[in-house]
């Protein structure tokens, strides 16, 4: 069978008008075009030919552009953190998005669904683009750095192209190389981090053997978007702990209006988050070894019962496989609670009850308990209310929260004590609420450390950020209590002890202050101990926690 080529003058054409709607996009949105960002368009482009007109093909790959470019915008405003390849995979959680979504995502939808509804052709001629379809297709399974190694052939034209991936930065990545090329540049591997000699093999412990060994329970608390400011600029209802006799500090955050995960992975593992690009639950969990040396597994190597909750499905962030793998010994999710009504993040009354029910089993058994709680009940997005920002939405939830918190706080003390067992309570923030227009009004932001600024919350997008600025981007609240500890003081040492530290600091700190050993926490105390600014730095992250820290302790 010989093959006719097709249309050549047509193909020409619809390959201008796709790199002339592409690079326009580029350019209106980033100032800059550079010519490699055209590769994967065209490559799409061409593919699509195999099924579409070429016109349909090239409005088709430009509507996919910009549907993705949005979701990225959208992100970054919300959450300061850019769009990468595996949040395509994890379109589930990703389904959140909707409640942030406008008129604009709808339109491109649309815009797509007529590309293909108008285009739609297939006849012999078109079967000389199934090379190139082919090729685009079998080149997604492949390598993390396609620029770096030629095994596959769209990963070889990158090279070629001089396509540099910008892995230290995702968001200028996205700005240098298009959106599309972004994508397949960061798609997952599992490609995991070796091991090596380990820095900390030979540190002794700094446990101090004449105090007194606590080893009380504790639960662990992460509290969804939960913050106040250190001054009056924005107090909100969780200050009252302070009231209540909790110990407060300030801890630094890795993320802003979202990205949780990235928190939750560094109060788990006393890791910084930030070593890796991208979510590290979304790229490693698979790949975790079921016997990583995370908290949880330390506490449980210790006699705690360990175990996790969480008033949200499993999947999200792949916490029914990397809580396991860290060391619960069990865990409760969404579906193992009785939630009053679907699709809508339930009051944290019902992670509370049934915390303390657990708590009360364990305690009837005999067995220490380390708990990690996640709050979900301010999860974003705030209503507007009189042009507040979302302000009063906000404050409403957590008021909520905090109370419930302490109702469950009460009780669960009260348990201790009839069964004589000391108990801790940590609560921290995992980052700010995405309401950058009220931290803009109140001047917790100032103008420097935005690019551009609006009158919506997705109207800002920050700039890079200085250390000193990255502190304060971050700065969350934690609140400590203690009842019935031997030492009098260990809450407000460990309060001070965290002091504008990353909360991958939390673990060493918190397992030093009630005894409980294990070499890399002590390694780990002596790094939290320089400058706050060395800690959010890149390079200070790299050589203090090297590949083979992760490797060891993660991955076997």
């Amino acid at each position: 069978m010989r093959l006719k080529v097709p249309n050549r003058n047509l193909v020409l054409w619809g390959l201008l008008l796709l790199s002339l709607l592409s690079i326009s996009l580029q350019v209106a949105v980033f100032k800059i075009s550079l010519p490699g960002k055209l590769l994967m368009p065209w490559l799409l482009y061409f593919s699509c030919l195999l099924f579409l007109r070429p016109f349909s093909a090239a409005l088709m790959v430009f509507f996919v552009e910009c549907f993705f470019l949005r979701i990225h915008l959208m992100k970054m405003a919300l959450t300061n953190s850019p769009f990468e390849a595996s949040d395509i995979f994890a379109w589930k959680q990703a389904l959140f998005l909707k409640s942030y979504a406008d008129y604009v995502l709808p339109a491109i939808v649309i815009g797509i669904l007529v590309s293909l509804w108008r285009g739609l052709s297939f006849s012999k001629k078109q079967l000389l683009f199934l090379p190139v379809f082919f090729v685009v297709a079998t080149s997604f399974v492949q390598e993390r750095q396609p620029t770096e190694t030629q095994d596959s052939l769209v990963g070889t034209l990158f090279k070629v192209t001089r396509v540099n991936y910008v892995d230290w930065s995702f968001t200028t990545n996205v700005k240098e190389n298009g959106i599309l090329n972004h994508i397949f540049l960061t798609l997952p591997t599992g490609q995991i981090p070796a091991k090596g000699k380990l820095p900390y093999d030979d540190v002794k412990s700094l446990v101090d053997v004449k105090r007194p060994k606590e080893e009380p329970d504790v639960f662990l608390v992460l509290c969804e978007s939960c913050y106040t400011s250190s001054n009056d600029s924005f107090v909100t209802p969780i200050a009252d702990l302070e009231k209540e006799g909790f110990a407060h500090s300030t801890v630094i955050s890795p993320v802003y209006g979202g990205m949780t995960a990235e928190a939750e992975f560094e109060v788990l593992t006393g890791l910084p988050s930030r070593r890796y690009k991208g979510i590290d639950f979304q790229y490693f969990a698979e790949r975790y070894s079921k016997t990583a040396m995370a908290v949880p597994r330390i506490f449980s190597e210790n006699g705690y019962d360990t175990w996790s909750a969480h008033a949200n499905d499993g999947f999200f962030w792949k916490r029914d496989i990397v809580h396991p793998k860290f060391g619960f010994q069990r865990s409760f999710f969404a579906e193992d609670m009785n939630l009053p009504e679907k699709g809508k993040y339930p009051e944290d009354k019902v992670l509370f009850d049934l915390a303390l029910a657990k708590y009360q089993e364990s305690l009837e058994a005999g067995k220490k308990t380390f708990a990690f709680l996640i709050t979900v009940y301010t999860h974003g997005p705030y209503a507007d209310t009189d042009g507040d920002g979302g302000e009063a939405v906000y404050k409403e939830k957590l008021d909520k929260t905090v109370k419930q918190f302490l109702e469950f706080q009460s009780a669960a003390a009260e348990l201790a004590k009839k069964n004589k067992r000391p108990v801790m309570f940590v609560i921290f923030g995992d980052h700010k609420p995405a309401m950058t227009l009220s931290f803009y009004r109140r001047h917790e932001f100032t103008e420097d450390y935005f690019s551009t600024t609006g009158s919506r919350n997705q109207s800002f997008l920050f700039s890079t950020l200085s250390p000193s600025q990255q502190i304060v981007y971050g700065k969350v609240p934690m609140y400590v209590k203690g009842y019935g500890l031997k030492a009098d003081g260990v809450s407000e040492a460990i309060a001070r002890a965290n002091e504008e530290r990353p909360i991958f600091c939390l673990p060493g700190v918190l397992s030093e202050k009630i005894g409980i050993h294990n070499s890399f926490y002590s390694y780990l105390v002596d790094a939290c101990r320089k400058n706050p600014e060395y800690l959010v730095d890149p390079e200070f992250l790299r050589k203090y926690f090297a590949e083979g820290i992760y490797g060891g302790r993660l991955f076997d």
